[in-house]
């Protein structure tokens, strides 16, 4: 409950019929965060860059009625592990870095591109563009791979 008593989960119709239609236990792709900002997400096979789509909805706001920073920093993570999984291997997020240059008050449009496809660690970036095509946020990131034969970092 937020603290005029308003239900946070649920309240919403949409926000409802998102949380029914995800499955936590769905394969790579498709897992619950993903299905529950309704994210679409495509490749460009030649380029080598991962599209995501994030569509607006009024309960992904902050109280100035923009997007969450956290929910573009998701989208903008989700960006760089499907881009590894796509064209490298299964892999982790070890840091990112986030500006955030305008509010995004409608659809966001990420692009995840591939900065340095290293055997073991993997450097990207990913690139928020809102409805106007206007760059809105920008990310990079470090990423270890899974098939790398190295240790996993430990988180803390």
């Amino acid at each position: 409950m937020t603290g005029d008593g308003v239900p946070v989960t649920g309240a919403d119709p949409v926000e409802r019929a998102r949380i029914a239609a995800a499955d936590p236990t769905a394969q790579f792709g498709s897992f619950f965060l993903s299905r529950f900002l309704d994210l679409h997400i495509s490749y460009d096979d030649e380029a080598q860059t991962c599209q995501v789509v994030l569509p607006y909805a009024p309960y992904l706001c902050n109280p100035q009625g923009t997007v969450h920073g956290g929910v573009i920093a998701t989208a903008m993570d989700i960006s760089m592990g499907h881009l590894c999984h796509r064209f490298l291997s299964t892999a982790v997020t070890i840091e990112m870095q986030f500006r955030f240059f305008r509010p995004l008050a409608g659809t966001g449009r990420i692009e995840g591109r591939l900065l340095r496809p290293g055997r073991r660690l993997v450097h990207l970036e990913s690139r928020l563009f809102d409805e106007h095509d206007t760059l809105a946020a920008f990310a990079v990131g470090s990423w270890h791979r899974m098939d790398s034969g190295q240790p996993t970092p430990r988180r803390s």
